[in-house]
């Protein structure tokens, strides 16, 4: 190799050009056979090719070869680069501890060479010191990773290795983020970047793209998240880089989760589970099961969430890393406690709690308060409030106390240990103690939001609390409060995306309009709090609140009854306090709703602008005594549609006798479903037969037709769109 190619190669590896390297290597040696050093230059480079590229296994083995070729040339080192090597793929393989072993070695090896190579010793001295960061940081021990990569950085920068600094930077930035710094944090990512666009580091500009982007996401500018990471899958994929793509698809499921959009996460969550099930990531893969597990828990399906967080449980790797095991088992606590079970909820979270104790963990990655030691405490005390299990929390609580002490600059600490004290003080039968709390709860409420979940659990305590005062009064300005807290309640959760909890207040305003007996209020608001779960596929919730639609549907004379007794605004409240408790709201996991369907009774499509009827459908045979129900129906139905569509307080069913009717509007059609049994399944049905019906151009183009000549369809599309309706209306909804 002349000394123009030794250059060359030399700053093609210097710079991280691995792919550059090798082609000049190849080719000089189709020309000439390569020195032993040069063969070992071209091993090194085949590994970190690897290493790129996400295929671990064959750069372990091709490191494991230039180890036993280093040494039988007593070449230290390239030996030195060949332990450097084999740990950067063992590490994207989970193999933390034996990468300990492997630098320990690699440094005594790097101590023993004696010759006037100084540079040369400093460039590996430092990235022995770089991955020792990288191993703590993944191991999750902050403050010691920060050492390293300063000490890394100084090194590098000292003898101007520039492609080093650059991952020095990087990743210094990344445990900066993890201690909650990220204006810092972001400041050595950007400075990261530079180098990196400045030397055309694909590796690295994706790296750094990825982190950026969680610091959009962390900041709520989730449009420009999703940019940075469309950006740096767009590079992915032109260059077929399946590890770090997987990393894209997280954040993008996570903006999309936090967005509300739970379909589009499950979509990018599901694709970076299979990329990493097909190349046998099996490190990260708990990070899947943990993203598609959360989705099923924000869905309400609670049973599918827990078998995601198990299968992280069940996944080996999570031992070598400090802080995954603790909080798998508190997410796992809190999903039994809220599917009833106490015990086992209680097993789980003290185990956690153990984990954190003894591994020192107060504060998680970028302190987010969901999963720390702090909030393991805040399930304890909830969880055995609600169980009359009181033995125990006077001591959680002043644990809780002690952290926020130790941790005092965390003001999201002194919050949840007050919000605690509250919740304590709220359990009692004593009414001073329930004055405490609402003070405390009002306080937190008008704090600045740093942490929007425990303004939100502060705010509906004391709407609690304000009920109570309420009973006890019947002082009608205490509604008035509670009316400007669901205000504030709804503000946080459009600017959050928390569908969830807009669902929830809007039924809960539902819930007033009731107290007031304003029925046509109170079912346009149910109505809306379903169309909002629906949309966002929060089944187990837009489940329950149709339950409750039905449930005042069929005592509608009961409540036309009270209206008539004249009855005081607290008179009313006395009968009915329980139903506006937010402990026991729609939200409730535990509550059982019965497990029915609608029975098909009668399908019309009609001319929304005329009612004339398109097609229709009996089920099942009627005793028409006059021979005028089914007319009696369309009566309804045209009835129905002109009231539900013609204004914006929508109603999305009625009661037609001893029968329920849904409808469906759609361009020049009205949809209407007769039915028996529950709304949910038979909303469910139609929405799903329109969709699919609309797909089927050649159908809609008959009925259309049939509106604008003023005809009948034909017999051909009747029994075409009779082989849908069989479809979709005999079939069952699945129980979620």
């Amino acid at each position: 190799m002349s000394e123009y190619q030794d250059t060359d190669v030399n700053n093609c590896i210097k710079y991280g050009k691995y792919q550059e390297a090798l082609k000049i290597l190849n080719s000089i040696q189709k020309e000439n056979p390569l020195s032993d050093d040069d063969l070992l230059k071209k091993k090194y480079v085949q590994i970190f090719i690897c290493l790129d590229k996400g295929e671990f296994q064959k750069g372990i083995k091709l490191a494991d070869e230039m180890i036993q070729e280093s040494q039988e040339r007593k070449n230290k080192l390239r030996e030195c680069d060949a332990y450097i090597g084999k740990i950067e793929n063992y590490m994207c393989l989970g193999f933390i501890n034996e990468c300990l072993e492997i630098i320990e070695t690699g440094e005594r090896v790097l101590s023993e060479i004696r010759e006037n190579l100084i540079k040369e010793i400093k460039l590996r001295q430092a990235y022995f010191i770089f991955l020792k960061g990288r191993i703590s940081q993944d191991k999750y021990e902050i403050f010691p990773s920060i050492r390293y990569f300063r000490q890394s950085y100084e090194i590098r920068k000292e003898i101007n290795d520039q492609f080093g600094m650059l991952w020095s930077l990087l990743n210094w930035g990344v445990s900066i983020i993890a201690m909650g710094d990220f204006k810092k944090g972001e400041k050595y990512l950007n400075e990261s970047l530079n180098i990196a666009l400045d030397l055309n580091i694909t590796v690295a500009l994706l790296w750094s793209l990825i982190h950026l982007g969680w610091i959009k996401y962390h900041f709520m500018d989730l449009k420009s998240g999703i940019s940075l990471a469309k950006k740096g899958l767009s590079i992915c994929e032109q260059r077929n880089i399946k590890y770090v793509t997987t990393f894209y698809h997280d954040l993008l499921g996570h903006i999309h989760l936090v967005k509300g959009n739970l379909n589009e996460a499950l979509f990018f969550f599901n694709k970076s589970q299979n990329i990493r099930l097909e190349n046998d990531y099996n490190h990260i893969l708990h990070y899947s099961y943990h993203s598609i597990g959360e989705v099923h828990r924000r869905k309400g399906e609670l049973r599918q969430s827990l078998n995601y967080y198990k299968k992280c449980l069940d996944n080996s790797f999570i031992e070598l890393r400090s802080i995954f095991k603790p909080k798998y088992l508190s997410i796992i606590g809190k999903i039994y406690g809220e599917l009833g079970d106490f015990p086992t909820a209680k097993k789980y979270l003290l185990k956690s709690l153990n984990l954190q104790s003894k591994r020192g963990i107060f504060v998680y990655h970028s302190l987010n308060l969901n999963v720390s030691i702090a909030k393991t405490y805040h399930y304890l005390i909830n969880l055995s409030i609600e169980n009359d299990d009181i033995e125990e929390i006077s001591k959680y609580l002043d644990e809780l106390y002690q952290i926020s002490i130790k941790y005092s600059n965390f003001k999201e600490l002194d919050q949840l240990y007050h919000l605690n004290k509250a919740i304590v003080y709220k359990s009692s039968n004593r009414l001073r103690d329930k004055i405490k709390a609402g003070i405390i709860f009002k306080n937190i409420a008008e704090e600045k939001i740093i942490n929007h979940e425990i303004n939100i659990e502060a705010m509906t305590n004391l709407c609690e609390i304000l009920l109570y005062e309420f009973e006890l009064t019947g002082n009608q300005e205490i509604l008035i409060k509670i009316e400007n807290l669901l205000n504030k309640l709804l503000n946080i959760a459009h600017n959050q995306y928390l569908y969830d909890l807009l669902a929830e207040i809007y039924f809960f305003k539902a819930k007033i309009s009731l107290l007031h007996l304003d029925i046509k209020n109170a079912r346009s608001l149910l109505t809306l709090a379903q169309e909002i779960a629906n949309k966002y596929d929060l089944k187990i919730l837009a489940k329950k609140i149709s339950y409750e639609h039905d449930y005042l549907l069929k005592n509608i004379d009961e409540w036309e009854e009270k209206s008539k007794m004249d009855l005081t605004l607290k008179e009313r409240f006395s009968k009915i306090r329980y139903e506006f408790l937010f402990s026991k709201m729609v939200k409730s996991k535990i509550d059982i709703l019965p497990n029915e369907h609608d029975s098909p009774i009668y399908l019309v499509i009609l001319n929304i602008i005329d009612g004339h009827c398109l097609y229709d459908k009996i089920f099942r045979e009627i005793n028409i005594v006059d021979g005028n129900l089914i007319a009696g129906f369309i009566s309804a139905i045209n009835l129905f549609g002109k009231e539900a569509f013609s204004s914006s307080e929508s109603i999305d069913r009625i009661k037609h006798g001893d029968f329920m009717i849904t409808l469906q509007s759609k361009d020049n059609f009205l949809f209407g479903y007769v039915f028996k049994g529950f709304s949910y399944s038979a909303i469910t049905k139609l929405e799903n037969f329109v969709k699919k019906l609309f797909k089927i151009n050649i159908l809609v183009e008959e009925l259309s037709y049939s509106i604008q000549i003023h005809i009948e369809i034909s017999e051909k599309t009747k029994l075409e769109i009779d082989k849908l309706v069989l479809k979709f209306f005999h079939e069952k909804i699945d129980n979620v």
